[in-house]
């Protein structure tokens, strides 16, 4: 579970912190009663970066399978389909 500390506590004692991350502990960094930031351990970071990309290729990847099935309910090849996604590249 995550702590709560403000960013007042946080700088004299940063190295202590920073050794408890190391330990898995996460922490949650406020200012004036709001949250603003998290420090967490690099290993962590790396994992949340991993899953973050994995839900970007999930979310892709339904995307491509939802316009297979209207391309396919319409009798839309998938040469016109690639054909209307160049020409979309070619606007940006």
């Amino acid at each position: 579970m995550e702590k709560i500390i403000g960013v007042d506590q946080l700088r004299p004692r940063l190295g202590e912190y920073l050794e408890e991350v190391d330990k898995g502990e996460v922490f949650i960094i406020t200012y004036r009663s709001n949250p603003k930031g998290v420090i967490l351990s690099y290993k962590q970071y790396e994992q949340f970066k991993k899953i973050q990309e994995k839900l970007k290729m999930l979310e892709l990847k339904n995307l491509i399978e939802e316009v297979r099935e209207k391309a396919a309910t319409y009798e839309i090849s998938d040469d016109e389909i690639l054909k209307e996604i160049e020409e979309a590249r070619k606007c940006e």
